[in-house]
């Protein structure tokens, strides 16, 4: 085991050692955060379920009707003005009163935002719906009664329905969005360009410089000769992680959920690309080819498993394709813990597919893990 460790750890200080290292590591990807967390930067919308009413209403029935709008689960705002901004507004017009006292029909105006939350939006339509409801029972209710008496004598048939919907199963209420998006999808795709790249690189450099070589003829056996190298890679991985964690939770404000399921996900992923990276290396003989397959492959999988923008928008086609990257099962496991608050019970099975990855990189490392050209 000390010379698994000794192993990993002298790739990984000759990696640092690199003068280009910190950059590509760093401040590569810092300037992709910048662009892509501010393009895909979440919309301003409330916690609560934000609705604005514009009570043009003449009459008594308007601030009747907009009472029974009101619910601890609704931010509700008044006006007499059209606002500038809102993110859902409810229209009464001017005769909303002088057309139910003569018992005739009329039109709600409701629009809506369209970078409104689909959550918040269906809690706002459903109190619209339910005091909707409330108003006509109690209409009827009345009978055929003057209705300019109504306010004059206390009603007994106020709150006699109650309305309550749902989202159907399987929608997506809430797509995941800015730098809490952002920050773990360049994570996920420089984890995978660099360390193919660097770990590729060495792994045949050191090969033709016949560097394995000389180790496995010192008192390292193949075993441990592998495991160093395996180790060294993933800990590459894992110090990039740490860097743009770190610069995420100093300067973003990075939320990562659970931190141990975040940081389990994390681990996996990061010993499949160090598994994939060897076996790179060991196939391919030269630099420069070395580094275009990475970064295509690198580009690939970051796209079809939506590091570049929430695989939640794709189309089910599309989902359905990025499946078969590793990234795809990364970003839903952090996409499950940060956005949607998932445990351990919800993302367990990404984790599973993540390290059957990791286990037919390093079947296939070993396959082709060659010491000598």
């Amino acid at each position: 085991m000390k010379k698994i460790w000794h192993i990993g750890r002298l790739d990984l200080k000759l990696m640092v050692r690199d003068k280009a290292f910190f950059f590509w590591i760093l401040a590569f990807p810092l300037v992709f955060i910048l662009i892509f967390g501010n393009l895909y930067q979440g919309s301003k919308t409330d916690a609560k379920a934000s609705l604005t009413v514009l009570n043009q209403d003449t009459g008594k029935w308007g601030d009747y009707f907009i009472a029974k709008l009101k619910s601890p689960g609704i931010e509700l705002s008044i006006v007499t003005t059209p606002p500038g901004e809102y993110f859902r507004m409810l229209v009464i017009p001017a005769d909303f009163s002088q057309q139910i006292e003569r018992k005739a029909s009329q039109k709600l105006q409701f629009k809506k935002d369209s970078q409104a939350d689909l959550k918040a939006g269906a809690m706002a339509d459903t109190k619209i719906a339910q005091a909707i409801v409330k108003l006509l029972a109690e209409l009827v209710m009345y009978g055929d009664r003057d209705l300019k008496d109504f306010f004059d004598s206390h009603s007994p048939y106020r709150d006699l329905v109650t309305v309550r919907t749902r989202l159907p199963e399987g929608t997506i209420a809430k797509v995941p969005s800015g730098f809490d998006h952002t920050i773990p999808g360049i994570l996920v795709q420089f984890v995978m360009m660099m360390v193919l790249v660097y770990g590729g690189i060495s792994v045949m450099e050191d090969r033709r410089r016949r560097v394995l070589a000389r180790i496995l003829y010192s008192s390292a056996s193949y075993a441990e000769l592998f495991g160093g190298k395996l180790l060294g890679r993933l800990l590459m991985g894992l110090l990039q992680s740490a860097i743009l964690v770190g610069a995420g939770l100093l300067f973003f404000r990075l939320n990562l959920g659970n931190i141990w399921i975040s940081a389990l996900n994390i681990l996996v992923f990061a010993t499949a690309m160090a598994s994939l990276s060897i076996f790179v290396g060991s196939v391919l003989r030269r630099e420069e080819v070395i580094v275009g397959v990475s970064v295509l492959a690198a580009n690939m999988f970051a796209a079809l498993g939506g590091c570049w923008w929430p695989i939640e928008i794709v189309p089910p086609a599309f989902r359905a394709l990025g499946m078969v990257s590793p990234a795809w099962w990364a970003m839903d496991t952090f996409h499950q813990v940060i956005f949607f608050a998932k445990g351990l019970e919800t993302v367990w099975p990404n984790l599973l597919v993540l390290l059957a990855f990791a286990a037919g990189f390093t079947a296939l490392a070993l396959r082709f893990f060659k010491i000598n050209e």
